[in-house]
């Protein structure tokens, strides 16, 4: 691909001119236009684009201090804006869904004070992923290996934990939970390990991931990263995610409030895992679990977990802006890892997917390339993509200390 050139205009100049070719897949234009709120009409142009078959999403790069506007007109500025893109100092990017086909001239105006850094069309949705996914350093797998489904000789151990909660709906009465316990080979309590709070689906429950024997899916691949020397030794549960003795759906948006109370200091009892240090506990969950992790854990969370993995995130997730104003109201509570997974078939949560992580990254500070991780694979709402989530995340927070 020719790389794309445009002049660079500061300050004094009304406009700079850039001519263009066609893009495939797409077009990135550096901008680097400084604009100060002083100098009110600054303007920049983009000559001769052409987008051949068509461009689907533009990508917006820019910072301020304050507030910048930038809004993008195709052929005419006296025509109604294509998009209009609003930074603020935490915001780092833009997207915007268009339909631009053929040779168009580009036109941006700014209002504010900042820098306008780059924009970039692409041809499609996916191609837009696949180039976020390059940017990205942390490396992922689209499908789990076969080695690490066989069992594992040198393998750990999957006891049933009971513990007490408290009915959240009655007058929080004491009653009896239980909860599946994974510790790694070798298990030895003068140790402290890190810990997973791994949640079920709608319909499921504490047995919904497998996790109760030899067979157990989960323990092959946490067995067989481990002993490879891949991953450290970390502990896994797999708990009921209903709070209170009710079978409404209202109980899995109190979850919260079992683990901070009931699950984890009970878990810190028994075992050796220190739920003081959020640095060293993750969440994760498949469908409603996934909801779990993101409204819950990182929505409420952020003092107990730092690392959290939605698989196939279910239709009452919170959306990219509610996820953001919850990171951005902690910044002293960095997020270690956020990764999400979905399938491109799944008709239950790849829109709600969408909707709580495709444009989060640009909402916030908290999040950027280094611990935010996106990925969409072939498959509909089955384990089949939910185990490669366990995988892939089971990696990304479990990579033993350089």
């Amino acid at each position: 691909m020719k790389k794309w050139l445009a002049a660079l205009l500061l300050l004094l100049l009304p406009f700079s001119f850039a001519e263009a070719e066609a893009i495939n897949p797409y077009l990135e234009v550096p901008a680097l236009m400084t604009v100060d709120a002083s100098q009110p009409g600054q303007w920049l142009s983009f000559s001769g684009l052409d987008f051949a078959d068509g461009a689907a999403v533009l990508r917006f790069k820019a910072t301020t201090d304050d507030q910048l506007t930038i809004r993008a007109y195709a052929d005419s500025m006296d025509s109604q804006p294509i998009a209009v893109a609003v930074f603020h100092s935490f915001t780092k990017e833009y997207r915007y869904s268009v339909s631009l086909s053929g040779v168009h001239d580009l036109y941006f105006t700014f209002e504010g004070s900042g820098t306008f850094t780059s924009w970039q069309a692409f041809t499609s949705k996916a191609d837009i992923d696949a180039a976020i996914r390059s940017e990205r350093s942390e490396a992922y797998e689209d499908n789990v290996p076969f080695k690490y489904t066989k069992a594992c000789q040198n393998g750990g151990t999957i006891e049933k934990f009971t513990y007490q909660a408290h009915d959240l709906f009655h007058d929080n009465e004491p009653y009896e939970k239980t909860a599946f316990v994974y510790l790694p080979h070798g298990y030895d309590a003068s140790q402290t390990y890190d810990l997973l709070i791994l949640c079920h689906g709608i319909g499921g429950s504490e047995y919904e991931w497998g996790m109760t024997g030899e067979d157990s899916r989960v323990k092959r691949i946490m067995d067989n990263l481990i002993d490879s020397g891949e991953i450290k030794p970390f502990i896994v549960v797999t708990p009921n995610g209903r709070a209170g003795k009710t079978e409404d759906h209202s109980s899995f948006y109190r979850f919260d409030e079992e683990l901070r109370n009931d699950l984890l200091p009970a878990l810190a009892e028994r075992y050796s895992v220190d739920i003081r240090d959020r640095s060293r506990c993750a969440m994760a969950g498949l469908s409603m679990g996934g909801m779990q992790t993101i409204n819950l854990g990182l929505g409420r969370c952020l003092d107990v977990f730092s690392a959290f993995g939605a698989f196939s995130a279910c239709p009452t997730t919170n959306t990219a802006p509610i996820s953001a104003a919850a990171v951005n109201a902690h910044p002293d509570l960095p997020v270690r890892v956020f990764y999400s997974i979905c399938g491109t078939d799944d008709g239950i949560a790849l829109a709600s997917t969408r909707a709580a992580v495709d444009n989060l990254d640009p909402l916030t500070d908290g999040l950027d390339e280094s611990n935010f991780i996106l990925q969409y694979v072939p498959g509909g709402h089955d384990f089949g993509v939910w185990y490669l989530g366990f995988y892939n995340f089971a990696r990304m927070i479990g990579t033993p200390a350089q």
